[in-house]
């Protein structure tokens, strides 16, 4: 299994944490993802998700003019995104505390 399997379930919560941080568009999201060797399998990868996002009203988009003429969509989280954040980061918490647990009890043979 490839990390990226394993990171699917958690990119919600990846990209919501970045958007924490400030305004972004969907390449520069998934840059900042690579950075921290979350890569996805292509550029068009974020899309999905950030639509989901979107759908789920956890963020709000806008579009904004380049310096060279592009338009350029742009995410940012809103109120109801923070609580969703907030809530898969306790639970995000739990699992690894519970997996660490776990992986422990088993390397010390109980």
């Amino acid at each position: 299994m490839d990390r990226t399997s394993l990171i699917k379930g958690h990119l919600e919560m990846c990209v919501l944490s970045i958007l924490s941080k400030k305004k972004s568009y969907g390449y520069e999201i998934m840059k900042e993802l690579e950075t921290h060797n979350l890569k996805l399998k292509g550029v068009g990868s974020i899309y999905p998700i950030l639509t989901k996002l979107k759908d789920q009203e956890w963020v709000n988009t806008y579009r904004e003019m380049t310096e060279s003429g592009k338009v350029r969509v742009y995410y940012k989280i809103n109120e109801k995104g923070k609580r969703f954040l907030e809530k898969k980061i306790v639970e995000w918490l739990e699992l690894q505390n519970d997996i660490k647990s776990l992986l422990e009890t088993n390397q010390k043979g109980e």
